[in-house]
């Protein structure tokens, strides 16, 4: 049997220092990636598209899925993935990602999870000296995560056996990115790590294709748009990078760190951040467009956008829908505690996500009003995954729970 290969990252000018992790603590945080059949936004409407490789976000993280959900959900199973260590605050388990009626996620205890969609049944599970925070990533047949102990591993998806790793200075928070070059169909990985470098890897092999160096931690995911890849940071800038070579194309300040995945929709990038404001912000110019903020609470969850709207959860316990033009608001529902879940768009009609009140969220994305919610009884930080019928929620309990679309 053939060893994985290994990879090592050479990086130039000094290595984020593990020890410095708390001087920006506000970037500390769980990496929701979306993780949901998608579809590809076009001129203010949105089109599906066949389910990609992955069933995770489209590579432009826009965080939205032709999927209808009919209410009332119905639990069909849970798993216990981890159990949850004493005096332990921050997110247990990964986002969730899914792929031909399997489930796959990471835990905060170095395990990595395989899960029958439709049965909860152990499929596989493999180990590593570190966190998984960020969703994981598919290309081809290979399923991807970053992980705290450095690493990116590339592991057989029906099998589980490990194909490549390669090594960051650092740990890794993000969440995995899949990107296909057109011209030659070849699969990149696109993901950063707390060494301050942004990499593409090549899918098959986990070659460094390209490093571009930030500032500063990098913790989201990438999105990739218009021939761009982009990206925020703990430095407060939005970068701006050609997906093909890495070269930096333009730094956009925001003025605070940015926690989580960014958006690309018809030419422009949409951000939340914790400096309390959503944004929006051109990627042909860097010029903003409009900039949200209702309270003084940060914002850590991700944005989604549909058709004319933005939609994201604050940490001032409310859910917010913005109009994608003006910045001006559409309408907001109230929670009982932060929202930290990046929403997932369902079939343009409702907006699901989780919440630190223990509760799952579906709201009426026209008005706002709830639809359905659920009862966990612990916070749901993580972002839903949408596959067929299925809806997949980790939980700070360290389990998941997996609904099944009502009759």
């Amino acid at each position: 049997m053939d060893a994985p290969h290994t990879h090592t990252a050479g990086r130039a000018g000094s290595a984020a220092a593990v020890g410095d992790r708390d001087q920006t603590s506000a970037c500390l945080q769980q990496s929701a990636h979306y993780a949901s059949f998608t579809v590809q936004t076009h001129a203010n409407h949105a089109f599906p598209q066949p389910p990609p490789a992955s069933l995770s976000a489209y590579a432009a993280m826009t965080g939205a899925s032709p999927v209808e959900l009919k209410f009332p959900l119905e639990l069909a199973w849970q798993f216990k993935l981890m159990d949850k260590p004493k005096g332990q605050a921050e997110m247990l388990v990964s986002s969730a990602v899914v792929r031909s009626g399997k489930v796959y996620t990471g835990c905060k205890d170095g395990k990595f999870f395989c899960l029958d969609l439709v049965t909860g049944k152990e499929l596989w599970k493999t180990e590593a000296k570190g966190a998984f925070d960020g969703a994981a990533a598919f290309a081809g047949d290979l399923v991807v995560a970053g992980c705290q102990d450095g690493f990116v591993y590339a592991w057989n998806a029906d099998t589980g056996k490990e194909v490549w790793k390669f090594e960051t200075q650092a740990e890794i928070h993000a969440a995995a990115n899949v990107w296909t070059n057109p011209e030659t169909k070849a699969q990149k990985i696109i993901i950063g790590s707390y060494d301050y470098s942004i990499y593409c890897l090549d899918a098959k092999t986990g070659v460094k294709e390209w490093a571009a160096e930030t500032g500063y931690y990098i913790n989201g995911g990438s999105a990739v748009g218009d021939g761009k890849v982009v990206f925020g940071g703990c430095d407060s800038v939005l970068h701006v990078h050609d997906v093909k070579t890495g070269k930096e194309e333009r730094q956009i300040e925001v003025g605070a760190y940015i926690g989580n995945n960014v958006a690309i929709a018809d030419g422009v990038i949409y951000v939340s951040h914790y400096g309390n404001r959503v944004g929006a912000y051109r990627i042909a110019d860097g010029m903003k467009v409009w900039e949200y903020g209702e309270r003084e609470f940060e914002y850590y969850a991700a944005p989604a956008i549909w058709d004319k709207g933005v939609y994201v959860g604050g940490r001032d316990k409310r859910f917010h829908a913005i109009d994608r033009v003006t910045g001006a608001q559409l309408w907001e529902f109230r929670a009982r505690d932060r929202i930290d879940s990046s929403a997932v768009i369902c079939a343009g009609k409702v907006a699901i996500f989780g919440c630190d009140d223990g509760y799952i969220y579906a709201l009426d994305l026209k008005t706002g009003k709830e639809v359905w919610h659920n009862e966990i009884g612990a916070p749901v930080k993580t972002s839903p995954a949408i596959a067929g019928q299925y809806v997949i929620f980790g939980a700070d309990d360290g389990v998941m729970y997996v609904f099944k679309n009502g009759k």
